[in-house]
């Protein structure tokens, strides 16, 4: 860094209050070097941007205050532009015109017409937006409005460039690119920026320092973090970077130990006398007495996917109120934040990877969850590069559109690929313990790949996978919709096969809390699970997926055009850019076919996978860990309540049905849907390792133990 030139120095704010002065901030010291970046993160309320309006000269602090080379600051000036979570553009003039006013305001006198028409073009050229010069606002993205904002911003040439959370109303994708873009920026231009953010990534990513800040009232620094990860960053290579996983670790726990809540013990014995609950009087007494939720005011993390659409009808249709929730939700950028903020308390619940709760209950080190209903049965799909798929036909299968043929295909590619000595193909899916890994290995190693050999699988967040896509950095990838019908509408990739076509109804989502937490609030989880059931039942109905589509299309919800997201919600799945749309009309199946029933057999599956693959060790007792993570005990309470046929047994053999099925449990009797897998085999929840032992894991075939326990 070069010379230090901004000095915050005992600041204090106090603002008047009806009881008396209210104390904001408390004694917030920083210096900040030149073309240093530095983050400001904490919980709402904690003062983040009061101390940004103090060093933008908007507020004057109640003691102290702030020194930029060797000035005090005691008013606005264009040495320190704001950038703002809302562009703040005029909206009746073009994206050349909000610049000019910037630009005439500081440089009027000091350059002539020609220089600053060359300046505010320059501006706009460096956030990309100097083929949209003399558009309004309302013929912007939400993208390309902050990068106007941006370039306006830098068109003043400040010394330091002030930014109060500026993306954070932007969807993933946007917000993706914003971010590479802001770090070339500064690369390019050496500024000093400080930057308020709630995301964790986000702060990492960009920041030399991330200042770490205590509640309020009386607000101070808590900690500050310095981020020794060399530049430039590049955002793939940091996913599994283990220094850049610590600092991320270091700053969740930071957030964790200003917001923790008492946890209870887990009971270790495995015992659960709610089991032989008589669910006939349980439903009338609770029916009688109304839930009494012991926490109302609940936090509930998603992914921007098409399957988080059961949190987002439940808040949009107000199933949560109904039941007595007020619940925020909010949007997170990859799942590995979806298991932290859970496990750190800063998430009462989430929309979770059927396999994160298990894998967290299984590894050392994990928090003990509760899944205790599925969300959603498919949904993922396998896509690959424009030209891995002229690769791919290229090898003369006929069946290319089937998981075997595509399967065999990519295997006669990888074999060539070896013979003249090429590094390995690179895939992506989108968290090491999901149903996109595994089902992505069973189809490689159904035509004898092996995926931890033959290809390189890498981790990337769902709403990049498209931009990686299209940078090379990856030739394939299994992820959720509207992902891939985002790949296939901008021409970067075409779909190969669906994970329905793997596996017929496989369990894709569940919703997760930590075990102390459904300890500790079993009114408040029955809330939550009615509204949700509510929800998928909702979804189901064909009349409402449309609906669902232009509620999903918001940008804090998923923020994608409502045509790519009746893709898969509408069951017209498109697989290549020039393609017919393809009826798929099980793509995303939400309530039929018990879809929410925590199956025992579906954990076990996926425990079975983790297995195979070697994610936990020979020696775990797979029926318990099942039997701790997926409650149907929990889930009967909720549906009884509501008055749904109730299932008595836990498990089933999965791949016996080829078609529709009638599933018979006592007095229910439940239309259900083809199970088979992409081979043929059978899966046996009673015989797991019998099941592993007949796996094609091919050349370096896996070993197990007989006396694994399951």
């Amino acid at each position: 860094m070069n010379k230090q030139h901004l000095d915050i120095s005992g600041v204090s704010m106090e603002f008047p209050g009806d009881d008396g002065p209210f104390k904001v901030l408390d004694d917030i010291s920083l210096k900040i070097s030149r073309g240093e970046f530095v983050s400001l993160i904490g919980h709402s309320g904690c003062g983040k941007s009061t101390v940004l309006n103090i060093v933008a000269g908007l507020h004057q602090a109640t003691t102290g205050g702030v020194i930029l080379d060797g000035r005090e600051v005691d008013q606005p000036g264009p040495d320190r532009a704001v950038v703002f979570q809302n562009h703040s553009l005029l909206p009746w003039l073009t994206a050349y015109q909000n610049v000019e006013l910037a630009v005439k305001q500081v440089f009027r006198g000091r350059k002539s017409r020609h220089e600053m028409r060359e300046w505010i073009e320059h501006n706009l050229e460096l956030v990309h937006m100097g083929h949209a010069l003399h558009k309004r606002p309302d013929e912007l993205s939400g993208g390309m409005k902050q990068r106007v904002g941006i370039a306006r911003a830098l068109s003043m040439e400040p010394k330091v460039l002030l930014m109060d959370e500026p993306f954070g109303a932007l969807d993933a994708l946007t917000r993706t690119h914003m971010q590479d873009s802001l770090m070339e920026i500064q690369q390019q231009l050496g500024n000093t920026v400080i930057m308020i953010t709630h995301d964790v990534d986000e702060a990492v990513l960009l920041s030399d320092r991330i200042v770490m800040m205590t509640n309020g009232p009386a607000a101070t620094v808590g900690d500050i973090l310095d981020v020794k990860l060399a530049r430039p960053r590049n955002r793939l290579a940091l996913a599994d970077d283990p220094e850049y996983n610590h600092y991320r670790a270091a700053v969740v726990r930071f957030l964790h130990e200003r917001h923790a809540v008492p946890t209870a013990l887990p009971d270790a014995s495995g015992n659960d006398e709610s089991r032989v609950l008589d669910l006939r009087v349980y439903k009338k007494s609770r029916r009688a007495a109304g839930l009494k939720p012991e926490k109302t005011q609940l936090n509930i993390g998603f992914i921007p996917l098409t399957d988080c659409a059961p949190l987002i009808v439940a808040k949009e249709k107000g199933l949560f109120e109904k039941y007595g929730l007020d619940v925020t939700l909010l949007r997170e950028s990859s799942w590995a934040n979806i298991r932290d903020k859970l496990s750190y308390g800063l998430l009462d619940g989430a929309q979770m990877l059927a396999a994160m709760p298990l894998a967290s209950t299984a590894q050392a080190g994990g928090k003990p969850m509760v899944a205790a209903m599925s969300l959603d049965l498919n949904g993922n799909a396998i896509s690959v590069s424009r030209r891995l798929y002229a690769r791919l036909q290229a090898t003369g299968q006929q069946d290319l559109h089937t998981p075997l043929g595509s399967a065999r295909a990519l295997r006669r590619i990888i074999d060539e690929e070896r013979a003249n000595g090429a590094a390995p193909l690179t895939f992506a899916m989108v968290f090491p313990e999901s149903s996109h890994n595994y089902l992505l290995r069973y189809w490689m190693a159904s035509a004898g790949i092996d995926p931890d050999q033959d290809v390189r699988l890498i981790v990337v967040p769902p709403p990049q996978m498209v931009s990686h896509l299209e940078q090379g950095l990856i030739c394939g990838f299994c992820v959720g919709e509207p992902w891939n019908a985002h790949a296939v509408r901008q021409g970067a990739g075409h779909t190969l096969i669906t994970s329905y076509d793997v596996w017929n109804n496989h369990p894709e989502k569940v919703f997760g809390v930590t075990r102390a937490w459904a300890e500790q609030h079993p009114d408040s989880l029955q809330a939550l699970l009615m509204a949700l059931l509510e929800a998928c039942a909702w979804l189901d109905t064909d009349e409402h997926r449309r609906e669902v589509c232009g509620l999903l299309s918001q940008p804090d919800y998923v923020g994608c055009p409502e045509e790519e997201l009746r893709m898969s919600m509408t069951g017209t799945f498109q697989f290549n850019p020039d393609g017919v749309p393809e009826s798929r009309p099980d793509f995303n199946v939400f309530h039929r076919y018990a879809a929410n029933y925590p199956w025992r057999s579906h954990a076990l599956w996926t425990l079975s996978q983790m297995l195979r693959w070697g994610h936990i060790g020979q020696t775990l007792d797979l029926d318990a860990i099942a039997a701790q993570v997926y409650r149907p005990d929990l889930y009967r309470r909720a549906a009884a309540a509501l008055g749904y046929p109730l299932i008595a047994t836990e498990h089933k053999c999965e791949g016996e049905h080829q078609g529709p099925w009638l599933l018979r449990d006592g007095e229910a009797q439940i239309p259900m849907g083809a199970d088979a897998f992409m081979d043929g085999r059978r899966f046996d929840p009673a015989d797991v390792i019998g099941y592993l032992s007949g796996c094609n894991t091919v050349a370096n075939e896996r070993r197990f133990s007989p006396g694994v326990k399951t």
